[in-house]
């Protein structure tokens, strides 16, 4: 079968070409182990092939429905089978085939065997896959187009070192209300196998990368193994100057050795973390479950500073129980500390998050309220295109949108001076 994968236009982001879209990449990798013939595209920079294959196979994300959408209506006006997986169509479900695919594939399908039975479904058909008990024999992503992808990390010395992507788990044991990675990974983690980790990451030094984003939700969350990964990239790091960012939860650093943790990570090349403290307000961080403190967040800012470990900060105004005041705790904790780089949001009730499940079930918990005719699957929120970056969409008891995006517009213009 000639089976062509296609990655929806990233219209909201200045730069689409970035990060690579692993979900296909490793549905790449399970194709060609049944025998199946391969293409892949990118509509960031591509066009739509609308002849030459049996199949398309279509993977994007919720901020992505849009293009999803105008992918499924072409394919289904040219009489092309289109099968639609992905976190979109995970969180969404059946209702995807409204918009014009043949399958639509709630979980994983990336094994081959899982695969094959969605390659010969029936039309109009939605299957939901659980997850596998573990990653034991998970494939590993087929990189023949990693380096289409401009992603760099920086080092000490401010030397870019080209970058790919890569998972060493799966899964996130925390339920923040605004996230919807449980919906989509689940509660419990599953670990890839230490021998596919090292196998990948010599993979990608082979292929002449030098820096790895681990796209983990936690990558440093079991330390022994983490530290065992490390060992691996310690070996890199000196050979090569490799060099490698990831994403952390401030209280397992803590938990887990604190300022010693980070500097064993350091010595084996970690340059950058990001970091979801979403609020400066520890009232915020309790309403939506979140479960660390503005305190600690301080505290491995502090520590990361002093080794040379940049630290981002991901912040989000308009969540449940937003006032005034607590805008102004954000405001203050961002120019009292200054992260090297900032991401300030406004809050987007993403499908499948808990705080978005409940108000779509008429449930009032969580103190927040957006316009059910506005907040579509269609929604942007950053970059060229149809920006929602100068607005909010939603609103709590205290503060109308409005006035959570004036506040949002004159704070990012006040630390302009802080790279994103």
């Amino acid at each position: 079968m000639n089976v062509c994968l296609i990655a929806p236009a990233t219209v909201f982001a200045e730069n689409p070409m970035v990060f690579p879209p692993l979900g296909l990449f490793y549905l790449w990798s399970s194709l060609e182990k049944l025998g199946h013939r391969v293409a892949y595209r990118d509509l960031s920079e591509d066009a739509l092939p609308l002849e030459g294959f049996d199949a398309y196979l279509v993977s994007g994300t919720s901020p992505q429905a849009h293009e999803i959408r105008r992918i499924g209506a072409l394919l289904r006006a040219h009489g092309k089978r289109g099968i639609l997986g992905g976190s979109h169509a995970t969180v969404r479900g059946a209702r995807c085939l409204e918009y014009g695919y043949d399958v639509v594939v709630s979980g994983e399908v990336d094994d081959p065997a899982t695969l094959d039975e969605v390659l010969n479904a029936p039309p109009m058909t939605s299957v939901t896959r659980p997850h596998e008990p573990s990653l034991e024999n998970a494939v590993r992503p087929e990189r023949k187009a990693a380096w289409r992808y401009r992603y760099a990390i920086e080092d000490e010395d401010g030397k870019a070192h080209p970058a790919t992507t890569m998972f060493t788990s799966r899964g996130c044991p925390y339920r923040c209300a605004f996230c919807e990675t449980v919906e989509i990974w689940g509660t419990k983690v599953r670990w890839v196998p230490f021998a596919t980790v090292k196998a990948e990451i010599e993979e990608i030094a082979d292929l002449g990368f030098t820096g790895i984003m681990f796209y983990d939700d936690i990558f440093p969350l079991n330390k022994p193994r983490t530290l065992e990964i490390a060992d691996v990239l310690t070996y890199y790091h000196r050979r090569e100057g490799l060099v490698w960012r990831c994403l952390l939860r401030v209280d397992l650093i803590e938990q887990n050795g604190g300022r010693d943790y980070l500097q064993t990570l350091f010595e084996s090349g970690l340059r950058e973390v990001a970091v979801g403290v979403e609020s400066g307000s520890n009232l915020i961080k309790s309403n939506i479950g979140k479960r660390t403190t503005i305190e600690q967040d301080t505290r491995v800012l502090r520590w990361c500073r002093e080794l040379g470990i940049r630290f981002k900060a991901s912040l989000v105004l308009g969540l449940p129980g937003e006032t005034r005041e607590t805008m102004e705790e954000t405001r203050r904790w961002i120019l009292e500390n200054r992260p090297d780089r900032v991401d300030l949001n406004t809050y987007i009730p993403y499908p499948g998050s808990p705080i978005t499940d409940a108000i779509e079930r008429g449930d009032t918990t969580y103190d927040i309220y957006w316009d059910r005719d506005l907040v579509t699957e269609e929604f942007w929120y950053k970059g060229k295109g149809l920006s929602r970056s100068s607005s909010s969409l939603t609103g709590t008891s205290s503060l109308r949108p409005e006035e959570i995006a004036d506040f949002q517009q004159r704070l990012a213009a006040e630390i302009s001076g802080i790279p994103y």
